[in-house]
C-alpha cells in the first residue's frame, strides 16, 4: 500500500509514487493475458472474451489499473493544487477546479477521463458485474493514454 495507515497521505514522494504507478502498469498486460484461460477443474469453456480460470487475473488486472488512475491523478492534483485529495470525491472536485483554472488543460478532459475509466476498473475490482476481457483491455489503453498525458503535464 503506497498510503500511510489511517491517513490520507503518501508513504512516498510524488516521483517514487509515479514510478510505483508504472511498475503496477507493467504487470497489467500479463495478468490481461492471465485472463483469458477458458479452463476449469479439468473442462474448457468456450468464451470468447475470458474463462471462469481468470477471474482472479481479470480483477487483479481492475485492481492495479483503479491504482494506477488514483495515483495518477493524485500526481497531477497535488503537482497543480498542491494538495492531495482524500478519495475519489475530491479528485473529481479537485479536476474540475483544474479544468477550471487552468483552461488549456480543459481541453484534455482529465475529469470526463478519470470518470469513465474510474467507473469501470472499479466496479469490476469491488464488486459483481460484467467481466468483459476486451472492455477492460480498451479501458487499460485510455488508461495508458491518461498516464501519457498527465506526466506531460507535470513535466513542464
Amino acid at each position: 500500500m503506497s498510503k500511510i495507515l489511517n491517513s490520507q497521505n503518501y508513504a512516498m514522494s510524488m516521483p517514487e509514487l509515479l514510478k510505483d504507478s508504472e511498475k503496477l502498469m507493467s504487470e497489467i498486460p500479463a495478468l490481461l493475458k492471465a485472463a483469458e484461460d477458458t479452463s476449469y477443474e479439468d473442462r474448457t469453456f468456450t468464451y470468447a472474451r475470458g474463462g471462469p480460470a481468470g477471474v482472479i487475473p481479470f480483477r487483479q488486472a481492475a485492481e492495479k489499473s483503479w491504482i494506477v488512475l488514483y495515483q495518477v491523478t493524485d500526481i497531477l492534483v497535488e503537482h497543480l493544487l498542491h494538495k492531495v485529495p482524500r478519495g475519489s470525491f475530491d479528485r473529481r472536485l479537485a479536476l474540475r477546479e483544474i479544468e477550471s483554472q487552468w483552461p488549456e488543460l480543459a481541453s484534455k478532459h482529465f475529469y470526463d477521463r478519470y470518470a469513465a475509466i474510474a467507473n469501470y476498473v472499479r466496479n469490476n475490482q469491488n464488486y459483481f458485474s460484467t467481466l468483459d476481457l476486451e472492455m477492460l483491455r480498451f479501458e487499460v489503453s485510455r488508461l495508458d493514454t491518461y498516464v501519457a498525458d498527465v506526466k506531460s503535464v507535470i513535466s513542464k
